[in-house]
């Protein structure tokens, strides 16, 4: 219901929306209730282990021919006052009736992804991400990662309310949206640790 004190639906979905295709391209934003708030740069450890993560689904996708893709970065606006802009670091997304052409995409997918996956950072709080999480399962979303890097465990947590957490020792499904999809959590984290012998080599 609308009140004297906040704006009808439709005039926070413009407010937001206006604002949104005026941001600068060199930063990342999200709108939270309608508020611009800046992301800080990801740092280099999150931004291997997302890339990672990315080519692990993307190859997937691509070996079983299935209509999804995988967006790195990608807008998606989410809650009833349409004011509310976020984007996760790594979302798969089924290709639904009524997706617009790649040349006609607007800036910001209306809808929610199917996974929604946040590589944690020393930047995140913990309330924050947890939050986070809680508004995309809340949307729709099937299954919400959360990635911690620097202790390299994967908590799962599903619109069903089961919640996993995954150490190096176990294996990650896509269950239930790509069902046979599988990796080990070693595997994710296993970037970093190309990354460091090639230093340690160079040294």
């Amino acid at each position: 219901m609308t009140t004297a004190t906040s704006p009808p639906i439709h005039e926070a979905a413009v407010h937001a929306e206006n604002e949104w295709r005026n941001l600068p391209d060199d930063r990342r934003y999200e709108m939270v209730d309608g508020e611009l708030v800046e992301l800080p740069p990801m740092r280099r450890a999150p931004a291997i282990v997302a890339g990672k993560i990315s080519r692990l689904f993307d190859q997937y996708i691509e070996d079983e021919n299935l209509l999804f893709w995988v967006g790195p970065g990608a807008s998606f606006r989410l809650g009833l006052s349409r004011a509310n802009f976020r984007i996760p670091d790594v979302s798969v997304t089924a290709e639904r009736p009524g997706t617009p052409a790649i040349e006609d995409e607007p800036g910001v997918w209306e809808g929610t992804p199917d996974i929604a996956v946040e590589v944690v950072s020393p930047t995140d709080t913990y309330l924050d991400v947890i939050d986070k999480a809680r508004l995309y399962l809340r949307q729709g979303v099937a299954t919400v990662l959360l990635v911690d890097v620097y202790n390299r465990e994967v908590t799962v947590r599903q619109s069903t309310g089961e919640i996993r957490v995954l150490t190096t020792d176990d294996i990650l499904t896509g269950e239930p949206i790509l069902p046979g999809f599988s990796c080990s959590v070693a595997e994710i984290f296993s970037g970093l640790d190309r990354v460091a012998a090639l230093r340690a080599e160079d040294a």
